[in-house]
Formats: C-alpha cells, sequence, structure tokens
C-alpha cells in the first residue's frame, strides 16, 4: 500500500512540474473518487437463510485525469486508478493513456494511439463515475469483465458522407488480451500476441427541437483462447434516445444487444468439452446479452430511473442471469457531487438451479477538477 502511494505521489508531482515548467501544456487535472455502502441477502442462502448482511462502507475507485491540447492539432489524456478489491488491498493501475490527432491528417482522419476504452458499444466508452446507476451490466460484465474493453491499440475513425445525418466509422486494431483475461483464460504461452480488430459505424439523428437519436453497430473478433487459438466473434447493437425539452428536464432512453460466437474447447474454468462417448470435443458457442435502461432527470439535480438485464455466458448458452435495478440520484452543486442509491434484484440460472439475491446500495462520488463527477 505504501509503494502504492508513493508512486501516486511521484506522478502528481511530475505531473504538477511538467505544468508549471511548461505554460503551454498546462495540464487539466481532476480527481474522482468513488465510495459504497451496500449489503445484500445472499451469504447464507446454502444455509437455507435470506437475510441481509451488515451494510459494508467500502473506497471502491479513485480516478486521476490528466489531460491536454499538445499542439492545435492533437491532445493527450491519461487516467491512473486505484482500485479496491473487496476492501481487502488496493491496486494502482494505469487504465488509460493515449494522443489523439483530430486535424491535418489526409481525409480528415482522426488517429488515437495508446491504451484507451475501444469505441465499441455504448456504454463502453464511460467510465462508471458517468453512468446513471451503481453497478455494471451483466452483459457487460460477462463478456468483457469489470475493466470493459480497454486495450493497447490503434484506432482511426473518419466522417462518412451522409447529408445531414451525423456518421462515424471507427476501426481499431489492438493487442488482443482484453476478452482472455476478462473470462481468466491467461496466456501464459510466451508466444507472439494474435492482435484483435474491432469496428463500429454509428449515426446521430435529429429528430425534433429537443430530442435526438443514436444507433450504432460494432463488431469484435480475436482469439479467446491462446492455448487452441479458438476464435470469438461479438456483434453489437445499440441506442440511445434522448429528450431535453429545457435545461432543468430530461428523458434518456439506452440500450445495447450482443450477439457472441465462438469455437471452444473447454469453459472459462478450463474444464474440457466432452462429447456423450467422453471424447474431447470442439464445440460452436453461441450465446448474447442485454440490457436496457430509462433514466429521468428532474428540477436539474435529481435523477431516477430504471434498468433491466439479461445475459448469457460467453461460454454457456444454459448459464443465465437476470437482473432488474432501481435507482436515484441526486446531484447538488452542479456535477460536482453525486449520490446514488440502487436497488437490485439479481437471478442466475445454471444448468436449471436458480437462485435470487437482492441487494442495496448507496454510492457518493465527487470531482475536484474540470472532468466532473457525472455529465448533465
Amino acid at each position: 500500500m505504501l509503494r502504492h502511494a508513493i508512486c501516486a505521489g511521484a506522478l502528481l508531482a511530475l505531473v504538477f512540474v511538467s505544468g508549471n515548467a511548461q505554460t503551454s501544456l498546462n495540464p487539466d487535472i481532476s480527481v474522482i473518487p468513488r465510495f459504497i455502502i451496500d449489503s445484500h441477502d445472499g451469504e447464507r442462502l446454502a444455509d437455507g437463510v435470506r437475510e441481509f448482511s451488515r451494510p459494508d462502507f467500502r473506497f471502491q475507485e479513485l480516478e486521476l485525469v490528466v489531460s491536454s491540447y499538445l499542439n492545435p492539432f492533437s491532445r493527450a489524456d491519461v487516467v491512473l486508478a486505484m482500485h479496491s478489491h473487496n476492501g481487502d488491498h488496493v491496486d494502482f493501475s494505469l487504465e488509460e493513456a493515449y494522443a489523439t490527432v483530430f486535424r491535418g491528417l489526409p481525409l480528415d482522419l482522426n488517429v488515437r494511439l495508446g491504451k484507451y476504452r475501444v469505441d465499441f458499444g455504448k456504454i463502453n466508452m464511460m467510465h462508471p463515475h458517468q453512468w446513471a446507476f451503481v453497478t455494471q451490466p451483466l452483459s457487460q460484465e460477462r463478456f468483457f469483465g469489470d475493466e470493459g474493453l480497454n486495450d493497447l491499440g490503434l484506432s482511426v475513425s473518419t466522417l462518412l458522407p451522409t447529408g445531414n445525418i451525423y456518421t462515424k466509422l471507427t476501426f481499431d486494431l489492438l493487442r488482443g488480451t482484453s476478452i482472455g483475461e476478462a473470462t481468466g483464460i491467461e496466456d501464459t504461452t510466451e508466444a507472439k500476441p494474435t492482435y484483435a480488430t474491432s469496428g463500429r459505424v454509428m449515426s446521430f439523428f435529429t429528430l425534433t427541437d429537443y430530442s435526438d437519436l443514436e444507433t450504432g453497430i460494432s463488431m469484435y473478433t480475436g482469439i479467446h483462447d491462446p492455448y487452441n487459438r479458438d476464435r470469438f466473434w461479438y456483434w453489437n447493437f445499440d441506442f440511445k434516445y434522448k429528450y431535453k425539452p429545457d435545461m432543468y428536464t430530461s428523458l434518456t432512453l439506452q440500450g445495447e444487444y450482443l450477439f457472441n460466437t465462438r469455437k471452444g474447447r473447454q469453459d472459462r474454468e478450463f474444464n474440457q468439452f466432452v462429447d456423450d462417448a467422453g471424447n474431447p470435443e470442439r464445440r460452436s458457442i453461441k450465446t448474447s446479452g442485454m440490457y436496457i435502461f430509462a433514466d429521468y432527470q428532474f428540477l436539474k439535480t435529481y435523477s431516477v430511473g430504471a434498468r433491466f438485464d439479461w445475459s448469457q455466458s460467453p461460454y454457456d448458452d444454459d448459464d443465465k442471469a437476470r437482473a432488474i435495478a432501481v435507482f436515484f440520484g441526486y446531484y447538488p452543486v452542479e456535477e460536482t457531487l453525486g449520490l446514488r442509491l440502487q436497488y437490485q434484484n439479481t437471478r442466475t440460472d445454471i444448468a436449471g438451479v436458480s437462485q435470487s439475491v437482492n441487494s442495496i446500495a448507496l454510492q457518493v462520488l465527487f470531482s475536484l477538477g474540470p472532468h466532473k463527477a457525472h455529465p448533465f
């Protein structure tokens, strides 16, 4: 813990020294911590007892965001994070660090290089402090892991000539380790990495003076099992509708559907797939997941909403989960402080065995700096 604190202090000092030494590169610096108090009734279900656990007050994460324009043609963004794992210990990590060239390239191309959240779907580009709710949607958690699709890579994007409709095409070449790590398969083969590729096309429509619609189609493919070189394909369809009649009120509807197909010889617990005769086999797996939520903002500082999740496992269509969440948000003094209260019921169904867990959580987050805790 002391080593992590020293590293964080050294990086902060470096940032401040760099900013003071070069006024032309003086960066914007923000610190965004998140804390949570939560309780659930799933601890003693194996004993046939359903009761809520003692509320636990935990530190979730702290993000240090450093960003600045490098010159009139490019900018750089760095996101450092301190994560808490069940309150036992804290890890210090580099979450994002990338440079973006947004002007001056042929065909009006934008180029991003570094470690970043990939433009896949809608919610993957958002950090948890930007969500309207507390917990990650089940489909995102099961198919991408806690950190989402975040990888080293090169991204190229451009605007398509579609008239009054804003349409953007993005292509990414990625190192390709995110999915294996998210599903628990660590690559120890020491072989050369097999790259992954991702692409997304999105369109933004102005419906009325007060409402807009964004739709997107994404594709992502790579190797999920480095030992057998088995490939996966993800297809994702997303939408976001927003109605904002004035600066104090808005309604947001957003959802995504992800379809997964892959070849596999083992599940995420490394159990070999076998046929009816007990012989090893290579299976073709097709599973999917989705979420949809509504968030209503009123009186500028309040919001209320609900979310529905349904998801299968990346490796087994008999492993299903669904969740229903209701959430309430309070954001006093503009966007610098947020409180979110959420109730969620999660039901898992594995090979016909069902289990239901209720949870209640209160999340507190705030922002020091220009990068706000919650965007209005």
